[in-house]
């Protein structure tokens, strides 16, 4: 994991429990800061320090060399990610880039200049899915949303529920993986996403949802991070033909949830059987689940 570090914050993170290890955050000319245990602190030559005089001070040749090692020494290859703002690493690693975007014919066409990274650092965290597996999964299959803002577990508990799904019976499913993050499936290389996981990497959710359903018959499809209403769309158009999905999205709680005009549509028609929100303290809390008509299940703050 992370090979495409450079020297200097390979040897640095030798000294860290990397289990704790969420984000990095590489910037030009300014100091390393990691994301470790849940809070930010700086990344010094022997680990951790609160001091920024002692952190590693990244250099802009440093930034070129990672993205040029994580694209295994072709950018070409990776064009499409680069469209997106991001790499991903052999292991899963995502890596958030910023620098100039390049637009043509108005839609990005690549990312140049590169003088930030955000590396954030996949996680296995067995039994985090485990509640609510038992309180909306263990009787069938049913759709399902996770709110939470970024950084707070989404990712992690989708990849422990496609393990339990996938591993308690033998049904068919099917991972999108739009960022390789969730499986991070990699030649001989995955994380643990059970045994009757297919996964389809870097694919556009409306593409993959299309195809997926008509070659592969999935049961049930777990995707991450809803986007747009044509991603929706997407969402919607599976589960009314009887394949299930289970998905994330960049919402913080239940009002924003109403707010938004991506959902307005999947609430209306009650599209999802369970919305499941997660805590913004800590990593992959939850604060509460709630039926499709927001009816609460499980309410963290309520005995």
């Amino acid at each position: 994991m992370l090979e495409f570090l450079t020297e200097d914050l390979q040897n640095a993170l030798k000294n860290i429990n990397l289990n704790h290890l969420y984000e990095l955050r590489i910037r030009a000319n300014k100091p390393v800061v990691i994301c470790y245990g849940g809070k930010y602190t700086f990344l010094g030559m022997y680990g951790l320090t609160d001091r920024r005089g002692t952190a590693i001070i990244a250099k802009y040749s440093d930034i070129e060399n990672i993205i040029y090692k994580a694209s295994e020494y072709s950018v070409y290859s990776v064009t499409e990610q680069l469209r997106q703002g991001f790499l991903t690493g052999a292991n899963g690693e995502r890596i958030g880039l910023a620098g100039v975007f390049v637009y043509e014919n108005g839609n990005t066409f690549t990312i140049k200049e590169v003088t930030s990274l955000n590396i954030r650092v996949p996680h296995e965290v067995y039994g985090c899915g485990d509640m609510i597996y038992r309180v909306c999964l263990s009787a069938g299959i049913k759709s399902m949303l996770i709110l939470s803002p970024p950084g707070k577990g989404k990712t992690t508990i989708l990849r422990d529920l496609a393990r339990l799904l996938s591993t308690d019976k033998p049904i068919n499913l099917l991972i999108n993986d739009e960022r390789n993050e969730i499986s991070a499936a990699y030649r001989d290389f995955t994380l643990d996403v059970g045994t009757y996981a297919d996964v389809i990497r870097y694919s556009y959710k409306k593409d993959a949802l299309t195809a997926a359903v008509r070659s592969m018959r999935p049961d049930v499809v777990i995707t991450d991070e809803i986007v747009s209403e044509e991603e929706i769309s997407a969402v919607a158009a599976c589960i009314r033909g009887g394949v299930e999905v289970i998905a994330s999205a960049h919402l913080k709680d239940l009002e924003a949830l109403r707010a938004s005009p991506i959902f307005t549509s999947a609430l209306k028609e009650k599209i999802f059987e369970y919305y499941v929100v997660l805590s913004s303290e800590g990593v992959g809390n939850i604060a509460g689940i709630y039926r499709e008509n927001l009816t609460p299940v499980f309410e963290a703050d309520k005995p």
